[in-house]
């Protein structure tokens, strides 16, 4: 009897060890611009002002159970990006091209973002994510500098859905996809550029967030431009 109680008890705790390594205990969150609770501006470097120095940066963040910063590092090696009006094809590029001072600038902000923890399967977990903050030099704001409407998604008055490549389907390729948008005064979307997801699902996401159609954005009485960001989950 003792034997088959302490063989129970093995079977058990060899269960539980199994459900426990199943959580992981980091997960990668993309970019997180559209999922802050707290996301300060970053300061303009007044020397950088002065030059008019503008640029995007890319911070890679953790973030811990508690929705707080606490690894904040400039992105390094190649990032994709589509072109609006290209051919649809990704393009390599730095992930940082910026000057150091606005990539400083940037990781200072990032530091003081504040996210909801993130839970799976009833336990909170880190989450590694990328931060991506635009620099606009002095002179071109505000007029070319469009308000940020952070995720979109749940905006959008329509929202097709994009077609699933044949050749990601061949890979079995899924996950999310984020797209970001310049939307015009009418709503109309006017450019897209994939910001991270799946290469093979990139260009698909791209072609459906054009097609998306918004309520038109009023700011102080007038219709304005605005950016944000459209995701989109491709399951296998």
């Amino acid at each position: 009897m003792k034997r088959l109680l302490f063989a129970g008890f093995l079977l058990f705790s060899a269960s539980s060890l199994l459900v426990a390594q199943d959580v992981p205990k980091q997960i990668n969150g993309g970019v997180l611009n559209g999922k802050a609770v707290s996301l300060p501006k970053p300061v303009y470097p007044e020397q950088a002002r002065r030059e008019k120095l503008d640029g995007i940066v890319r911070i890679d963040v953790v973030i811990n159970e508690e929705g707080e910063v606490i690894s904040a590092e400039p992105s390094t090696g190649m990032v994709e990006i589509y072109r609006p009006g290209g051919s649809g094809m990704p393009e390599k590029e730095a992930a940082n091209t910026a000057d150091p001072m606005l990539i400083d600038a940037g990781v200072e902000a990032a530091r003081k973002a504040k996210f909801s923890p993130t839970f799976l399967s009833g336990k909170a977990v880190f989450v590694k994510g990328t931060i991506v903050y635009r620099f606009v030099a002095p002179d071109q704001s505000p007029v070319n500098e469009a308000p940020r409407g952070g995720l979109l998604n749940g905006k959008a008055v329509v929202l097709p859905k994009p077609a699933y490549p044949e050749a990601a389907k061949a890979v079995k390729a899924g996950g999310t996809v984020s797209v970001q948008v310049l939307i015009d005064e009418g709503g109309n979307v006017i450019s897209a550029e994939a910001i991270s997801g799946h290469p093979l699902l990139r260009a698909a996401a791209v072609e459906a967030a054009r097609g998306a159609q918004f309520a038109p954005t009023v700011m102080n009485g007038s219709v304005v431009k605005v950016s944000g960001i459209v995701t989109y989950n491709f399951v296998p």
